[in-house]
């Protein structure tokens, strides 16, 4: 008989550790909790955002300098250069100024052995100088300039080149004869072997990943929580239906009755959304008013971290779709203990109407975000795919805009010939997943027994939202699903 092992006395290590996913790390772009707005002092933004400028590019701008903007060169710097610069013309010699080049010219000596010796100032001797300089530092390997030093220019072996010398015969003769080649060769046609490197399109730059204090920061905007004496949230991106400019007066009396005296009644439905004031975070410019004619590729968007799909592990949200939206909890790291268990974190509430929620769905923003595939699915093709709208036009599509949307997919009911559809063995696995869901209570209310066969029985036991991938065919993107933990 064997003796099971015994757990270990000692609590965790508290060494929280994430899942590996497409961008390498557990999601952390919740909202903090307890960041209001107090009007008696600025907004005061996450720390880690980056300039906006460096989306579209892999390398950050922080670390280059803007355009028309010099770099910054300290005088040491330059006197190195010329230190530099002189060792490359001799030991000892003197660097000419780029003012004075006869001087330059006329200050070298020759060294040459033979007896005739020519003039400093001859075209010739100028001609030997320079085949000498040059065949001493042929084998030479230069360091680099120090930043901000420039060469100095040898006057005594540059030639003004004359806008006559592109009329020189030779250079005619040369550019005519390869007009003719050109012309006569002949012109590819779709049969010629093509090399592939030539006929791909070029590579597009690298985007680097938006920082969780980036996606948060868009939460913020659209849903402000304002501190005491208020202490509620208001929706601040759906714009007004006639928008209009408030005075500070008017702004002041917009804050005045929010709530009533003394801690009354709260009237959200008062706030002006996009009223601009200090202590409200301003919107960030990642994502402007989407353009509703344009569609980007799914492969050219960012997921955000709460739905990305997750290939091992608990996914980013716990979000089964036999219940609400607004029944999703955030899934924390899994930890592991010193017994080498691992174990899933805790999970936490999910402010679906919240900073959680109204975070943006992708990057860029879009205006339609389109669902055509079902992971694992049998049939030759999904038969509910998703079309998710943002619910303004001047909002791009929200994480809760999908899943408000994937719920209301799937709760439909299913046709009588989609079941006839169905294999013996799938129909008796959505029988059995409809039992079990009428056995659950929803929204404080228990599910009817009657209820009828609904979208969701069809996923069987895998009900539970794993996350999205872009589509193979760049045509909308996949739905992820898997069972309960």
């Amino acid at each position: 008989m064997t003796q099971a092992p015994q757990a270990s006395t000692r609590g965790p290590s508290a060494l929280v550790i994430g899942v590996p996913g497409p961008s390498g790390a557990w999601p952390s772009n919740e909202a903090k909790v307890g960041h209001t707005v107090d009007l008696r002092r600025p907004w005061i933004p996450s720390p880690g955002i980056r300039a906006a400028a460096a989306i579209h590019v892999g390398v950050d701008v922080e670390e280059r300098p803007a355009r028309g903007e010099a770099p910054e060169v300290h005088e040491d710097e330059i006197e190195d250069g010329f230190e530099e610069a002189r060792r490359r013309e001799g030991v000892g010699r003197q660097v000419p100024p780029p003012s004075e080049p006869s001087r330059a010219a006329s200050s070298s000596t020759s060294t040459s052995t033979r007896s005739s010796v020519q003039q400093p100032g001859s075209r010739k001797h100028r001609k030997q100088q320079r085949v000498r300089q040059e065949a001493q530092t042929a084998g030479d390997e230069r360091p680099a300039r120090p930043i901000g030093t420039t060469t100095p220019v040898n006057h005594a072996r540059e030639r003004p080149r004359s806008w006559l010398s592109c009329l020189h015969p030779r250079k005619l003769l040369k550019r005519s004869r390869s007009s003719l080649a050109a012309a006569a060769a002949p012109a590819p046609t779709e049969d010629d072997d093509i090399p592939a490197t030539a006929a791909e399109p070029h590579e597009r730059p690298s985007r680097r990943e938006l920082t969780p204090s980036e996606w948060r920061a868009y939460g913020y905007w659209a849903r402000p929580t304002l501190g005491p004496p208020w202490t509620l949230m208001v929706h601040n991106a759906t714009p007004p239906e006639h928008p209009r400019e408030l005075s500070p007066a008017e702004v002041d009396a917009m804050f005045a009755g929010l709530r009533e005296h003394g801690g009354g009644e709260p009237y959200p439905e008062r706030w002006v959304a996009r009223v601009e004031h200090p202590s409200l975070p301003p919107r960030p410019d990642l994502w402007p008013t989407p353009r509703q004619a344009f569609d980007p590729l799914p492969r050219d968007v960012q997921l955000n971290p709460w739905l990305r799909h997750h290939v091992f592990g608990p996914p980013a949200l716990h979000f089964d779709l036999r219940l609400r939206a607004a029944d999703a909890l955030l899934n924390r790291a899994p930890q592991d203990f010193d017994d080498g268990r691992r174990l899933p974190g805790p999970r936490a509430p999910f402010d679906l109407d919240g900073p959680d929620g109204a975070q943006p769905a992708t990057f860029p923003g879009v205006p339609r975000l389109r669902i055509a595939i079902l992971a694992g699915d049998p049939q030759p093709e999904f038969w509910w795919p998703v079309t998710v709208l943002a619910h303004h036009e001047a909002l791009p599509v929200l994480v809760c805009d999908v899943l408000d949307a994937l719920v209301a997919n799937f709760e439909e009911r299913m046709a009588v010939d989609e079941v006839r559809l169905l294999s013996e063995e799938r129909r008796l696995m959505v029988y059995r997943a409809y039992a079990r869901r009428t056995n659950l209570v929803v929204g404080g209310r228990p599910c009817p027994k009657d209820d009828g066969l609904r979208r969701v029985d069809y996923l069987g036991d895998n009900v539970c939202f794993r996350g999205l991938e872009p589509a193979p065919d760049g045509q909308g993107f996949v739905l992820f699903m898997g069972p309960p933990p």
